[in-house]
This record gives structure tokens, sequence and C-alpha cells, in this order.
């Protein structure tokens, strides 16, 4: 097991293993590099966008992929990523909630209650600005504000958010979502979700993703 203590860059984790930079980025499938991006669709374009929007020395945008043979813990609070190897016990001291993990290959998806309806939605802290949600359930939220975002097929653009109640465990969130733009959406809608989840979740409680066992652990 090993413990990083993160950079927390635009609220993204980067941490520092074997001299590498790394940004670790649950909404990513794949471990893109330098020396495999260009074998990767879209990989070149993944790791230039990190590397103009986050910080211009990443080395590895750290995906799916590895989590499957790692549990990994992001505890934003205190700056710190712990993996640890799928067969090891890693576990939080106080558990809120726990999501059962989908069946798709790639992506980390669980089943919230969003609205008083439950919705499935990928985990990604890659989603370190906004979190969001398909525009017509967004919509459905009271008007928060609106902001600049980024994403590796388009560039900085700006987006709508609104606020909509979360329930995790006993607790309920207003967390605001973007309207999910049209050029992402059939890529969510096809990982069968309906929206993505980030920073609304990661900045408030630690996150434990167990792809192994199948679940997501949330708490503090």
């Amino acid at each position: 097991m090993k413990t990083f203590q993160a950079d927390m860059i635009r609220d993204h984790f980067v941490i520092s293993d074997n001299g590498r930079k790394v940004l670790v980025d649950t909404g990513s499938p794949f471990v893109i590099t330098e020396e495999n991006k260009n074998r990767i669709l879209g990989g070149r374009e993944a790791l230039d966008s990190v590397r103009s929007n986050v910080s211009p020395d990443i080395d590895e945008f750290r995906g799916v992929e590895y989590f499957c043979n790692h549990k990994v813990l992001f505890d934003y609070k205190n700056a710190k990523v712990v993996v640890a190897d799928a067969n090891e016990a890693l576990s939080l001291e106080n558990p809120v909630a726990q999501f059962d993990l989908k069946n798709v290959p790639g992506r980390i998806v669980f089943t919230a209650n969003i609205g008083g309806v439950d919705r499935s939605m990928i985990f990604d802290t890659g989603a370190s600005i906004t979190d969001y949600m398909s525009k017509s359930i967004a919509k459905t939220g009271m008007f928060f504000d609106t902001i600049e975002d980024f994403h590796p097929n388009l560039d900085k653009y700006t987006v709508e958010r609104y606020a909509l109640p979360v329930k995790i465990g006993e607790e309920t969130l207003d967390i605001p979502f973007g309207v999910q733009p049209a050029e992402v959406e059939p890529y969510v809608r096809n990982d069968g979700a309906e929206g993505v989840i980030g920073v609304g979740l990661y900045k408030k409680y630690q996150v434990l993703i167990d792809v192994h066992g199948k679940k997501m652990v949330v708490g503090r």
C-alpha cells in the first residue's frame, strides 16, 4: 500500500510516482503516456489537453485501466491518494454510503438518487470544475451560475449549471450540474449513464474505489 501526497492543481489529483508526474483521472478508460498516446484513440488529445489546462509537465494520465488491479482512496481534504493492491485491505474510518459499481468496461458507473430519481452516473475525478447532467434533467434544477470548463475534444467553453439534490446515504446535498455538452452526451449515454459526477462528491467526502470488489464507498 502506498500513500501519495497530491498536488491539487485546479482540483485535479496530481501525484509523483517513480519520478513521473501523474494525473489520476477515473474518467479516462486508459493509462495514457507520451510513449503510448498515439496508439490510443484520443490519447494525444487527452494528454495535450491536461498539459495545456492543468500542468505542462504531466507525464501520465492514469485511468480506469490502472484501477482494475488496485483499490484507490481519494482524500481531497488532506490532499492524499492511497493506493492498495486489489487483494489488500483498504477502508474508510467513517463510511457514509456504499454504491454498487455496474459492469461497464473502462468506466466507474454507479446509481445515485438525484432529484428524487435513481440515475446512472460516471464517477470522474477529471470533472474537477463541475459535474454534468443531460440537458433535460439538469434544467429541472434551480439555475446556479455559468462557468468556464474544458474538454479534450472541445477546448474551453462556458456552461450553465443547475442545482439538483443528491442523496448520499442519509444525507442530501445540493450539487450544481452543468448542462452536458451535446458533443459529449452520446459517449456518456453509450456507457449507460445520464451524467458525470466528480468534484461535487470528492470535495465533500473521501471516496474509495474498489473496481475488483465492484463497489464505491464514500465517507469522512
